[in-house]
């Protein structure tokens, strides 16, 4: 467990935290809030790159303070925009990670394969990080924060710049380290529809304060999308549909060109619209954003 205790945190003049407390108990947990919102100043407090002014942080009991070095072979991180020395070829620096996590030089180059070839690098293992594309970055960056099996992962957007295909591999690939390999994940991530497919916890950071933390199961159980649209309705239909809607006591019924939009106050309004086949326009996740935060996420 990652334990963040009574943290107080400034940058210059401008406070980022203050008596800040939260744990990521979950198997994956989703750190979601807008831009600004200290979750990447979190992480690197976490890993000791940024000073506490008081309060503590433990990683599966380790002071960041006291086992900095220690922690730091536990937890592999992949920052947003991820550099790589670019005098190392891939495998090369793979190993080099892999090495300084503990692992004996014939483990070390197995596992450096074994994950250029499960990300599809393995044509690139002699390659530059420079040389590769956007999404060949992203999943070069992955596995430099899963080799030499830590026991956390920070993944801040994991999913970003991959193609739909990659970004299902990808995430296919986290729940196998969680749920096989007990490895503890917090995704940092903008894309909430995949948080919604491999996270059993959430945490909405706003302004320097937890504003939500949620167990995805009782979420899916007891929350409900209420906003939807109607596209391409048919002029002559129109009149009709919106009758209809206002007769079901939807509510904000809006149009916007050839789309309807509306918000439902119960499951059942949307069985009961004939003809038509109503499209969320946020997702889950999205909407208790906007329920909590009170704006959308960037």
């Amino acid at each position: 467990m990652i334990d963040v205790a009574e943290i107080d945190f400034s940058y210059g003049n401008n406070q980022i935290f203050n008596d800040f407390s939260v744990k990521f108990e979950g198997k994956i947990t989703g750190l979601i809030g807008q831009n600004g919102a200290g979750k990447t100043t979190l992480v690197n407090l976490i890993l000791g790159l940024r000073e506490l002014d008081s309060g503590k942080i433990t990683v599966d009991g380790l002071d960041i303070r006291v086992d900095r070095n220690e922690i730091l072979k536990q937890v592999g991180v992949m920052f947003e925009s991820p550099e790589f020395p670019d005098y190392y070829t891939l495998i090369d620096h793979l190993i080099l990670v892999a090495r300084l996590r503990g692992m004996g030089p014939e483990e070390a180059k197995r596992e450096a394969e074994s994950l250029l070839e499960r990300f599809d690098l393995a044509e690139r293992a002699k390659s530059k990080f420079k040389s590769l594309s956007a999404g060949m970055r992203q999943k070069y960056a992955i596995a430099v924060a899963v080799i030499g099996h830590p026991k956390f992962l920070l993944l801040d957007e994991p999913t970003a710049n991959l193609d739909v295909k990659a970004r299902s591999e990808v995430l296919e690939y986290l729940q196998e380290l969680a749920y096989q390999h007990d490895l503890h994940v917090v995704i940092l991530s903008h894309i909430l529809h995949d948080l919604e497919r491999v996270c059993d916890e959430v945490v909405i950071l706003h302004q320097g304060r937890i504003e939500g933390k949620y167990n995805m199961e009782e979420l899916v159980r007891d929350r409900f999308i209420r906003d939807y649209s109607i596209r391409e309705v048919d002029t002559g239909k129109r009149m009709k549909l919106l009758a209809e809607l206002e007769e079901l006591g939807v509510e904000s019924i809006r149009e916007n060109g050839v789309v309807i939009e509306f918000s439902i106050v119960d499951p059942e309004q949307l069985t009961r619209i004939s003809g038509h086949t109503p499209i969320p326009r946020r997702s889950l996740l999205e909407q208790v954003f906007v329920d909590v935060v009170g704006g959308e996420i960037d």
